[in-house]
């Protein structure tokens, strides 16, 4: 019989953090891209912020460009590379 794994409904950037998960942004534009620091991240904005707001309000500090979200398991190893890149989220509407 094979195992069964628990589910995870990752929404929000509070359940990233509580489950271990890092996340990675990419500018669609210029190709820049960083993990994100997700304590400074939680802090700012709150555990409940979810994902797919986080989508629609991020953008790429050096040209403005939209931005794609890619998670994984931050013990999966080490970050990815890329350029330093801070966050910038425009203010809720």
């Amino acid at each position: 019989m094979a195992d069964k794994f628990t589910s995870v409904h990752l929404n929000t950037i509070g359940q990233l953090h509580e489950n271990g998960y890092a996340l990675r942004l990419d500018c669609k534009s210029c190709g820049r891209g960083a993990d994100v620091d997700l304590d400074s991240l939680v802090r700012r904005l709150g555990p409940d912020f979810t994902l797919p707001e986080f989508r629609r309000h991020a953008s790429c500090p050096h040209c403005g460009g939209a931005v794609s979200l890619t998670m994984r398991l931050a013990a999966a190893g080490t970050k990815p590379e890329g350029h330093p890149m801070a966050i910038r989220v425009k203010p809720r509407r």
